[in-house]
């Protein structure tokens, strides 16, 4: 899916969406692509992560700023969130998929469940990050020296993940350590496959935050009325929020007149409650 947007001044701007892992075929796009992106004035991503990854090994005071989200620095333990068997579980997951250290007592549960969900990721189907949509362009900007602007930055992103309340966190690592590493890569396989096929509507489809109810048993009705209000709060912060401010970024660009190519997540193009897409039309 790629999309030219127009001011009502006549003002440009290119909208692709991205997806955060790839194979060979992120480096063989349509020549649209290709053309639009030469033509640009700059590129704009979600976030530059090559420059963060830079900075943190040059800017001690950014890496002990990072390492403060991350970790507890008033003592709490994660083992003091969890039950004790299910810690112990966790622990034995962390181990047996290289991620566990001395450290990791003291790290929030979102580093835990996404050190787990980031193991099972790079299992599958040779989907490699380094191969997303986000590094080609990253590569492709440096070759042509064009200008990389950011629309959030990758410390917002530290603060938002880390800043999920307690109990989200705690349900993201349950969820992560009760997923199957199959059905995860296989999941995360199928979604690739719909982004080269570029189908908008099955892609709506399986990007919508619309949860169907009807054929879930009183117990799986019951446990989710009892996360709703979690999902909610996942939701809230990783997709509307951003989405808003995604938007006024979109529009910035749009009146700057500067020809931008504007390539962020799928989901936030296509999201049912305010994704940049239906925002941008309206």
């Amino acid at each position: 899916l790629f999309y030219h947007v127009t001011g009502e001044d006549g003002q440009e701007m290119w909208l692709l969406g991205t997806i955060h892992v790839g194979d060979v075929r992120t480096g063989f796009l349509p020549k649209e692509i290709y053309d639009a992106f030469v033509a640009s004035d700059a590129l704009a991503l979600e976030c530059d992560t090559e420059a963060f990854d830079e900075q943190l090994e040059e800017d001690d005071k950014l890496s002990e700023e990072v390492s403060n989200h991350y970790f507890y620095s008033d003592g709490t333990t994660i083992e003091s969130l969890m039950e004790a068997e299910e810690y112990a579980e966790a622990v034995r997951l962390m181990k047996a998929t290289g991620n566990y250290n001395m450290n990791m007592p003291y790290a929030k549960p979102y580093l835990w469940s996404s050190s787990i969900d980031n193991f099972y990721l790079r299992q599958g189907y040779q989907l490699h990050r380094d191969m997303g949509v986000e590094s080609r362009l990253h590569d492709w900007a440096e070759e042509l020296d064009k200008e990389i602007r950011e629309v959030e930055s990758n410390i917002f992103q530290v603060k938002m993940l880390t800043g999920f309340s307690k109990d989200l966190q705690l349900l993201m690592l349950e969820e992560a350590m009760e997923t199957d590493g199959r059905e995860s890569w296989e999941s995360t396989y199928e979604l690739y496959e719909l982004w080269c096929a570029g189908d908008e509507a099955a892609l709506r489809e399986e990007l919508s935050d619309e949860v169907d109810t009807s054929e879930m048993t009183e117990e799986e009705l019951a446990e989710y009325e009892e996360q709703k209000h979690l999902i909610e709060e996942y939701n809230k912060a990783m997709s509307y929020d951003r989405n808003k401010g995604m938007l006024k970024v979109a529009i910035d660009y749009l009146e700057s007149g500067d020809v931008v190519f504007y390539a962020v997540g799928l989901a936030h193009l296509l999201n049912n409650v305010n994704g940049l897409v239906d925002a941008l039309r309206d």
